[in-house]
């Protein structure tokens, strides 16, 4: 197989891996679990330029649900703060205090004070249930259409060297196209419908807790009802 040949399928199987790659950068960044991903994004501006968030905080993930952004100087938790809200406003953030055992020059235990900031996810309610699926199914479709494009790209300067290679070397090519392609939509399936999965758990898990709010509140309101009927017998009995 002649060499532009090679190189042009080279340059589709990059194309492929990098149109799935930015897929899954943008799964993350939509956020249902703590994605320690979804905060690469975040720039602090510090003392007059902006630094990554790795540079100015140690990011800790508790839970599935939660971070905790813990500031080398505590006098950068505001900036951090702000850093984090501009890339996702979404997120239910708090400044929490960690007491973290430490020595003294001399070598006796003491406890000290460390300000965090404590950052939740969102519940997956109904309303975000639907805006989440329709986030992924954009950003799933426009990773597709990339993808398409560069097949039909590649088809075309296929076509065009073609009439140079032998014809077991075209059926080599043909299969290896057929599997470069069977691999790459496998992948950005199986995380598509691993993101809507994880949607899916997110809203149950909502949805669970709700019910489970609702009939405390309402096991709440029939106490008070009753005590409220007794309470009216007594006075009607006296």
């Amino acid at each position: 197989m002649r060499r532009a040949t090679i190189m042009e399928y080279d340059k589709l199987a990059d194309k492929l891996s990098k149109y799935v790659g930015q897929m899954n950068f943008r799964f993350m960044d939509i956020c249902v679990k703590a994605e320690p991903g979804a905060l690469l994004n975040v720039q602090v501006f510090v003392e007059g330029e902006f630094l990554k968030l790795e540079d100015c905080a140690k990011i800790a993930k508790p839970d599935d649900f939660n971070f905790m952004l813990i500031p080398q100087y505590e006098e950068d938790l505001a900036p951090i703060q702000r850093a984090v809200f501009q890339v996702h406003p979404e997120f239910k953030m708090r400044v929490d205090t960690l007491q973290v055992d430490t020595v003294d020059n001399n070598g006796n235990k003491q406890n000290h004070d460390v300000k965090y900031i404590h950052a939740t996810m969102p519940e997956v309610d109904d309303d975000r249930y639907d805006v989440l699926k329709d986030a992924v199914k954009v950003v799933y479709d426009e990773c597709k259409a990339y993808m398409e494009t560069a097949n039909n790209t590649s088809k075309v300067k296929f076509a065009a060297l073609a009439p140079g290679e032998m014809p077991e070397d075209l059926e080599n090519l043909d299969e290896a196209l057929k599997k470069l392609n069977k691999d790459w939509n496998g992948q950005r399936d199986k995380l598509y419908e691993k993101k809507l999965k994880e949607i899916e758990e997110a809203h149950n898990k909502w949805l669970a807790e709700n019910n489970e709010r609702n009939m405390i509140r309402q096991e709440e309101e029939a106490a008070r009802n009753e005590e409220a009927v007794r309470s009216m017998r007594l006075d009607a009995d006296e």
